[in-house]
């Protein structure tokens, strides 16, 4: 076996007494390192939380505008349903009106011949009895 330096890392007691393998400044920076990736994973966890959050939240909200939206495609049917009911009824109205008026009329007529009939008879009553 040969010794190099290289291969066989040198063991270090640190003030506690511990034995290590890297010297202090690497342990120092690998140890830096490792609380800095757990802040970091800490931050993406409290992120992915939030992103959580903000997913349930905009989850409700679009059930929220899909209720909407169907009461709105609802209240748009009735609104047009009620306008052809009314344009129905409407036209239903005209027809009738004007079914009316053409009875308002043949009763007009018939009451003008009538009359007129009354005085022809009145006259003749009258030319009879004057005579």
């Amino acid at each position: 076996m040969s010794t190099d330096a290289n291969s066989n890392p040198p063991a270090i007691f640190d003030e506690f007494s511990k034995i290590r393998i890297l010297d202090p400044s690497n342990f120092e920076a690998s140890e830096k390192l490792k609380e800095e990736c757990r802040d970091f994973t800490q931050r993406i966890n409290d992120f992915n939380s939030i992103v959580q959050t903000f997913l349930v939240m905009m989850d409700e909200k679009a059930r929220q505008i899909e209720t909407e939206k169907l009461k709105a495609i609802g209240q748009r049917n009735r609104v047009e349903s009620e306008m052809e009911n009314r344009k129905s009824k409407r036209l239903q109205m005209q027809s009738l009106i004007k079914e009316r008026q053409a009875e308002l009329d043949r009763l007009t007529t018939q009451a003008d011949s009538l009359l007129k009939m009354q005085q022809e008879q009145q006259a003749l009553i009258e030319s009879f009895s004057s005579k």
